[in-house]
């Protein structure tokens, strides 16, 4: 794919503000102006032939890219196949969706198979047509039996310092997040022992009470693995997983917004609790996503699509089909969030959620990463790190 410099004009720029007529400019990987249309036209007349690349955004938005940190996979493939090819696939299908950059998720599975995935990702080289592999989060194995949703329970088991220490061996600073929940035993010494490795910890897939969820917040844990699903739930006597997450200031809320998952009202409580501030939208899409209705698989179990909803033969859900671009639309169409904010939570509060201070957010300095849209949202470009990395016309 082609990496120049580049002038990206004529279309709205989604930042703090919306421009709506802006232009950004990148030297390598580098944004270094975002500012009004005007300003840029005075650029591209200066700017010397053949050194810049003018991408004409033709009224649609240039939008920062998209940072997926829970999703498992999508276009028939997810990261348990324990393949290159699964997650080479998976990343492409991502890039020609907006997203630049991601956190493969695993389900609950047996240590050698866990093992194995983490070696793949380790040492996984991406090419430059794919989303950044950010590293792995490790969903499970220490989760609560009573919440854990479509993960694999034979394999689900109490927090393991030894395992832990044998997967940071193998992945380093490639794990970046652990869900787990505080109430099993060990896992308040596994959160500490995590968070002085830089590892953020989530609460997730946990029956805690809200005084254990407490603890765990205490401990490290600064994240909420896709709020309200997958965790006790809020009550006036005992608040519970929930109650913690609302009234504690500063942990990052995941959620899945496909409507499903969580009501439009559920989410509007979120949004008044924790704030667009801390809200990450997150697809954990399975590998279904892109593909019709029908019957998948989600680690070691069966899952059946329908109507978009994927399920265990239970009826439990079980991860989901969306993609970050229609959670953004569904955010602003049904929630009723401004598009600066839509955006915010599918790229700059992740990317803040792991510690990634120059991604995620168009502004000087930062990283190039783009998705030019059209203005019904459609992906005509998906720029990474200064290259194309996806482009709809070739």
């Amino acid at each position: 794919m082609r990496k120049k410099h580049l002038i990206i004009t004529n279309g709205a720029v989604i930042t703090n503000e919306l421009i709506t007529r802006g232009t950004v400019v990148t030297i390598g990987d580098r944004i270094m102006y975002v500012g009004n249309e005007e300003e840029g036209e005075k650029i591209k007349e200066a700017a010397i032939p053949g050194v810049f690349e003018i991408i004409d955004a033709q009224g649609g938005y240039i939008a920062p890219g998209f940072i997926d940190v829970h999703m498992h996979g999508s276009a028939g493939l997810e990261l348990m196949d324990g393949t290159e090819e699964a997650i080479r696939t998976i990343a492409r299908y991502l890039a020609k969706s907006g997203t630049v950059a991601f956190l493969p998720s695993t389900v609950t599975a047996l240590k050698d198979k866990t093992r194995a995935v983490a070696e793949l990702v380790a040492g996984y080289q991406g090419a430059e047509d794919e989303a950044e592999v950010l590293g792995i989060h490790l969903e499970g194995p220490y989760i609560n039996q009573q919440y854990k949703g479509a993960q694999y329970g034979p394999a689900i088991r109490r927090a393991d310092l030894k395992e832990l220490a044998e997967l940071y061996t193998i992945l380093g600073s490639k794990l970046r997040l652990v869900t787990l929940a505080p109430e099993i035993p060990g896992s308040l010494e596994a959160i500490a022992w995590l968070k002085e490795r830089g590892v953020t910890v989530s609460i997730g897939h946990s029956d805690a009470s809200y005084e254990e969820a407490l603890a765990g917040f205490e401990a490290g844990i600064t994240h909420a693995t896709h709020t309200y699903n997958g965790m006790r739930g809020l009550h006036h006597r005992e608040p519970g997983v929930l109650g913690a997450i609302l009234a504690t200031p500063g942990i990052w809320a995941e959620l899945i917004a496909d409507l499903v998952h969580v009501h439009p009202g559920a989410i509007k409580v979120l949004l008044r609790s924790v704030g667009v501030e801390r809200t990450i939208l997150i697809t954990d899409a399975v590998q279904a996503t892109g593909l019709p209705d029908g019957e998948y698989m989600l680690g070691d179990q069966k899952i059946f699509v329908q109507a978009g909803a994927a399920r265990l033969a239970e009826g439990n859900l079980a991860g989901s089909t969306l993609t970050m671009l229609r959670a953004i639309k569904n955010m602003i169409d049904t929630v009723g969030v401004s598009i600066p904010d839509a955006f915010r939570m599918a790229s700059f509060n992740p990317a803040q959620s792991l510690g990634l201070e120059d991604m995620g957010w168009i502004q000087e300095g930062n990283r190039a990463d783009f998705a030019i849209l059209t203005e019904d949202f459609t992906v005509q470009k998906t720029i990474i790190a200064g290259r194309i990395a996806y482009s709809a016309d070739e």
